[in-house]
């Protein structure tokens, strides 16, 4: 008997774990097909660490767009509720562009809910 919970327990988890999965990636591709045109102009206008002259080259076909919830480098407590920053470090989502170029050491991060798009150097 304690053989079929257990082996009952385990497929529950299985699939609990299968739909995670399946949801996490539908939502992942649905965010970056809806948003991936407006991240890449809002990438290329940013100049602020990024070379004027290569920001059309280096956003024109990213390597990688991945989705992010918060911003790490915020350097946000997570117990600091009130700070307004906290949406921004915990809640709002963000699409992260790897460049064309993979030697370039740069990564923009576009926030999906303002429009605005911040280029930066990537952690080492």
């Amino acid at each position: 008997m304690r053989i079929l919970v257990v082996v009952l327990a385990t497929l529950a988890a299985v699939k609990i774990y299968a739909q995670d999965q399946m949801y996490r990636t539908a939502v992942t591709q649905a965010l970056v097909s809806a948003y991936r045109e407006r991240a890449i102009s809002a990438c290329q206008k940013d100049r602020t660490n990024q070379p004027r002259n290569l920001a059309q080259l280096l956003w024109a076909n990213p390597t990688a767009i991945t989705v992010s919830i918060g911003r790490s480098d915020l350097n946000v407590g997570l117990w600091t509720t009130d700070l307004d920053l906290w949406n921004a470090a915990y809640k709002k989502p963000y699409l992260v562009l790897e460049p064309t170029d993979p030697l370039t050491p740069l990564k923009c991060t576009y926030d999906i809910t303002s429009g605005a798009a911040r280029v930066s150097q990537r952690p080492s």
